[in-house]
């Protein structure tokens, strides 16, 4: 009675009085901690609510205490452990269904949270919210044929949900269905035609679909309800730059750089613009002011390099390459591209050897990269090192002439010239502009031709 009037210090007396006759009660112990718990000492009611378990481990009020102390003082893998005990106890319990997959959501142990759901909707029915979180937990999982039955099974049951369709989406986009995905975005738009959010998603799938109109559209709408999002603006600009409606993107970038007073990142995407449009200068000093506005904004930097390199100012462009990766020490492109441009200098080579491997650690599958390595052995003379390198990048990135241009050379420097030829001529087919490439058919197919005519 006192404890249920907020008399708890007066309460406390009362149980402890009662313990001295009954040290052996759970019940009790498990009182005492609930005052302590309503008086804030968390600590004393553990003590409490740990003899009441040694006196009786399935005591299931107990359990629920301090399940929900742990819980409260975020200790959850503490929680998860006392709610599947008590989950052990009451298997159909609702509530500690639902609590424990919140905390192994919490804990990220999904593999633990998925046979939860199905029990809930198991036992309780189907639920849009059931299928639809668990639809999104196995999304997160990888297991994306699963999640797309459930998202499919919460769509059945709640049609009208934008969120379910948003849901869909995003696995179909991750599975490259990206038609789909779009599908379902549009029709998440047609819910909350007001959430820029929904459009800026289906931007991003008709660009996977390579329907550059659609997502220009879907983006330009995404503008409309919020003109200052930088990010949306660069977005659409990068789809007219795929476009070519270079006087376009400038006239936006123009507008939003008075508009947002003249963030350093569109002036990357202008120095962006004016290189794809072959405009080398105007590239330069885009890049260039988005250094001046930020001296630390690394990709500013690393655009900046690219765009000297392009124009043969190569001590300068190593000099930016610097720069970028000094602020930024995981930079991978940076980082390859300098050791790139060491060794096809032939200089450097044990530096550019170190930087290259540094690339490969951050992304070891990229086939650029291990072509940039096996140019330093080639430079190096480890010419064997070299072809094993190249064949590995040829594996990884089968569509660049330039690998295949150097594997050809790995291949004459070791004596193999029927496999060099073949190298070169894979080149020339991937690109035909290639003099070099055309002047080492020539002149080794004539010596292939000599060396096997019959004397």
């Amino acid at each position: 009675m006192l404890e249920r009037t907020d008399r708890l210090p007066a309460a406390l007396d009362a149980y402890r009085s009662a313990l001295e006759y009954d040290q052996h009660s759970p019940h009790l112990h498990t009182r005492v901690g609930a005052a302590y718990v309503k008086l804030g000492q968390p600590d004393k009611a553990l003590e409490e609510f740990r003899e009441a378990l040694r006196l009786d481990p399935t005591h299931a009020e107990t359990l629920r205490w301090m399940a929900t102390i742990y819980a409260s003082q975020g200790r959850v893998d503490q929680a998860a452990a006392v709610y599947e005990r008590l989950l052990a106890l009451a298997p159909d319990d609702r509530f500690i269904l639902s609590t424990l997959i919140e905390l192994y959501n919490l804990q990220q142990t999904f593999d633990k949270a998925v046979p939860l759901y199905r029990r809930l909707i198991q036992q309780y029915g189907s639920s849009s919210q059931w299928h639809f979180q668990l639809g999104v937990l196995l999304g997160r999982m990888g297991r994306l044929e699963e999640a797309l039955v459930e998202l499919s099974r919460a769509l059945e049951e709640a049609p009208e949900a934008p969120e379910v369709r948003v849901a869909l989406g995003l696995t179909f986009h991750l599975q490259g269905r990206a038609d789909q995905a779009a599908a379902h975005y549009e029709e998440a738009i047609r819910l909350d035609p007001f959430n820029p959010r929904l459009y800026i998603l289906a931007g991003q799938a008709y660009e996977q679909d390579r329907r550059s109109d659609e997502a220009a559209r879907n983006y330009q709408a995404a503008l409309d309800l919020r003109p200052h999002d930088l990010e949306t603006v660069m977005k659409l600009v990068r789809v007219w730059i795929i476009q070519q409606r270079f006087d376009r993107a400038e006239s936006l970038i123009a507008q939003k750089l008075i508009e947002l007073d003249r963030p350093p990142q569109l002036y990357v995407i202008l120095g962006i613009l004016y290189r794809e449009a072959e405009h080398s200068a105007e590239a330069v000093r885009a890049f260039e002011q988005a250094v001046a506005l930020d001296g630390d904004y690394a990709q500013a930097h690393f655009y900046l390099a690219d765009q000297l390199e392009r124009l043969d100012r190569r001590e300068a462009a190593r000099e930016r390459l610097r720069r970028t990766i000094e602020l930024d020490h995981y930079h991978a492109d940076a980082l390859n591209y300098l050791g790139y441009l060491d060794a096809d200098a032939g200089i450097n080579l044990k530096e550019a050897k170190a930087l290259i491997e540094r690339a490969l650690q951050l992304d070891p599958t990229n086939g650029a990269y291990m072509d940039s390595l096996g140019w330093v052995y080639y430079r190096m003379g480890r010419v064997q090192d070299a072809v094993t390198t190249l064949e590995q990048a040829v594996e990884l990135f089968d569509t660049d002439p330039i690998i295949f241009d150097h594997l050809g050379d790995a291949y004459l420097a070791v004596g193999d010239l029927k496999r060099a030829l073949r190298s070169w001529e894979r080149a020339l087919e991937l690109d035909l502009e290639q003099p070099m490439v055309r002047e080492k058919l020539e002149r080794f197919g004539r010596e292939a031709t000599v060396n096997h005519h019959p004397r």
